[in-house]
């Protein structure tokens, strides 16, 4: 994993300077671990709320969805490090 403290920020500082296919994919396979890890740890919910914010962001990266508040932290990584 990027994140061995489930940390959506410590993915994107690691993840910031890659392409946003290059993030996408590093980004569902970290989802898909920290999915695996909320059954594998003493705190599933840290792993639950960190791939959910990796879904979050994914759905931004593949989709280009727009939350109803702009203040959304996710929101907030992405258009600093994603968005022309």
């Amino acid at each position: 994993m990027i994140s061995k403290n489930f940390s959506i920020e410590e993915f994107v500082e690691s993840a910031k300077d890659k392409s946003s296919w290059e993030v996408l994919s590093l980004a569902v396979d970290e989802a898909n671990q920290a999915d695996r890890m909320a059954y594998r740890t003493d705190s599933p919910a840290a792993s639950q709320r960190y791939s959910c914010h990796l879904k979050r962001l994914i759905g931004l990266l593949r989709y280009e969805t727009k939350p109803k508040r702009h203040n959304d932290k996710i929101y907030q990584l992405y258009i600093q490090h994603w968005t022309a």
